[in-house]
């Protein structure tokens, strides 16, 4: 027995550093692919027109370094998978003309001028995003692509009848973004800009002054909150005259966003709380159809071109502005969920920005629901994955409004008789059910499938030979899971077991127990392998490897 813990040790020594050495190795050109070939579709970027929106009111400011200034053929052009992995760069000036090869699925194409710097003067930068959607053996062409403001601008100036008040020498202007700072001296005319660290960010202002002809400091402080990228906040600092007659130094912000002007709010609201009737919560719809009862989607609603030519809309109404729309998919086919969730989470708050308009709206989601009070979603336009996935999936939908109301209701899309087969494990060239007696050279190649896709793969190891002590020697058990007995991994990966995110999920999945064969080749007697595979929907298989060795 200890000549097999010997050579098992070697077998696990050998094989990991193999697989150490091969991921030391791994590298990826631009452009190239690692997935299926048959899943390739195309990306045409050689005919985009790229141009530069920029704030039409000027500032007294140095014009070099506006975007007039800016050679637009020296912004970076950067192709990202879903990931947020880089998959190709070029230069604007230097986009190939032909197509780039790129496995199916969606990508981000990000244009910049530069990288931001935490805060600079006169460093405007500006870049665009356009998210794209790869289809197998289809081309997909970025034409217009406007680059706008990705930082923060931030001006200060003074009022008037202020001005002359106060003592030059001694008053700035201190505004910082979180760890990032500007000083604007009295006078300072040029724009600062900002990093964002957030969608939202919260601008520090420190004010310094002295009065004219005195030598007290005065230092006040305040917050801008809410400011977003390609903002321009023109910060004021006036004199506040009370009724009384007294006058009091304050600052006043206004933003604007490029050439159009945004009111910024700085006045204070009391709230009360409000009680929500009944009767003013929202409202799901599905006009002329029960939510309670499935909805039957047939072929006869496709067209000879495949083209869905029915509606599945649900409309939503609120008396207050609606906050979130929460979706969470669900069904009882996992492929369909595991599909559904390449494209967007399977729950999911339309309303809070985390997934770009372009997917919202390829998935009948709406884009500018949040702060309406009636919107449609258009479940239509998942026709198709609906209908590639027999069975019956779910979609639970809350709606909240402003006032706290809540109301959710459930749309189930019934299509086809679906059937989940068991898994299966089939031992390649022999007959699982009989007892083989081992031969050198016999190999042990499996073919499990799943339809459901595997949860779970358990392996337990019968034999009179090698005891628990033994197999524990070797880092290994009489009984463990190919899915989640992680403390596993590594020596079953040697003896070429696969494990993990290789097994979960699956519909189909070879392995292989040859080398372990190999290792039991010395003692005589019976082992058997019991295998037991379950897949997502709770069905299970098993099936026993059995040997014996003379």
């Amino acid at each position: 027995m200890k000549s097999v813990i010997k050579f098992m040790s070697l077998v696990v020594a050998v094989a990991l550093g193999l697989s150490s050495c091969n991921r030391d190795n791994v590298g990826y050109e631009p452009g190239t692919q690692t997935g299926d070939g048959n899943n390739i579709g195309y990306l045409v970027l050689g005919g985009m027109n790229a141009s530069i929106l920029e704030d039409t009111e000027n500032i007294d400011s140095n014009p070099g370094t506006r975007a007039g200034g800016v050679d637009i053929s020296t912004f970076d052009v950067v192709i990202t998978n879903k990931d947020g992995e880089e998959v190709a760069s070029y230069k604007y000036g230097e986009l190939p003309t032909e197509p780039i090869a790129l496995d199916a699925g969606v990508y981000k194409v990000t244009m910049m001028s530069e990288p931001m710097i935490g805060a600079e003067w006169e460093k405007p930068v500006y870049g665009a995003e356009r998210e794209v959607i790869i289809t197998r053996k289809q081309t997909t062409t970025v034409d217009d692509i406007v680059c706008k403001l990705r930082n923060i601008k931030v001006t200060v100036d003074y009022a008037a009848d202020l001005k002359s008040q106060l003592d030059q020498e001694y008053t700035s202007m201190t505004v910082a973004l979180a760890e990032n700072n500007l000083v604007y001296a009295f006078g300072e005319a040029r724009g600062g800009y900002f990093a964002p660290v957030a969608a939202e960010n919260t601008l520090t202002l420190t004010f310094k002054c002295r009065y004219a002809g005195t030598t007290k400091d005065i230092v006040m402080t305040n917050e801008i909150s809410g400011v977003k990228a390609a903002q321009w906040r023109k910060i004021n600092v006036v004199v506040q005259h009370a009724a009384d007659g007294t006058a009091n130094i304050g600052i006043v912000c206004d933003t604007w966003t490029y050439d159009e002007e945004v009111v910024f709010d700085t006045s204070m609201y009391l709230f009360e709380e409000t009680l929500v009737d009944d009767t003013d919560l929202p409202v799901i719809n599905f006009e002329g159809h029960d939510l309670a009862e499935p909805f039957e989607l047939t072929d006869a609603m496709f067209d000879a071109d495949g083209k869905f030519t029915s509606n599945i809309n649900i409309d939503i109404t609120a008396k207050s502005a609606i906050q979130s729309i929460i979706i969470k998919a669900s069904s009882d086919n996992p492929a369909f969920t595991a599909a559904y969730s390449e494209l967007v989470p399977a729950e999911l708050d339309i309303c809070d920005g985390s997934v770009s308009n372009t997917l919202l709206g390829l998935m009948g989601y709406p884009t500018s629901a949040k702060g309406a009070t009636s919107t449609r979603i258009k479940f239509g336009a998942q026709a198709d994955i609906l209908r590639t996935y027999e069975g019956t999936h779910s979609y639970e939908i809350t709606v909240i409004d402003a006032n706290g109301g809540k109301t959710t209701q459930t749309l189930s899309v019934k299509y086809g008789q679906m059937v989940i087969l068991a898994p299966s494990i089939v031992w390649t060239g022999y007959d699982i059910k009989e007892r083989h007696t081992y031969a050198p050279g016999m190999t042990c190649d499996l073919v499990v499938t799943a339809d459901g896709g595997i949860a779970d793969f358990i392996v337990k190891i019968i034999s009179n030979d090698l005891t628990d002590e033994e197999l524990q020697s070797v880092g290994l058990a009489a009984n463990f899971s190919l899915v989640n007995d992680s403390q596993f991994f590594a020596p079953l990966a040697a003896l070429g077991f696969p494990t993990g995110d290789e097994v979960r999920g699956a519909k189909e999945r070879n392995l292989s127990i040859t080398n372990f064969l190999a290792v039991l080749s010395g003692f005589k007697g019976d082992h058997d392998f019991e295998m037991t595979v379950i897949d997502a929907a709770g069905q299970s298989t098993t099936e026993t490897i059995m040997l014996h060795f003379e």
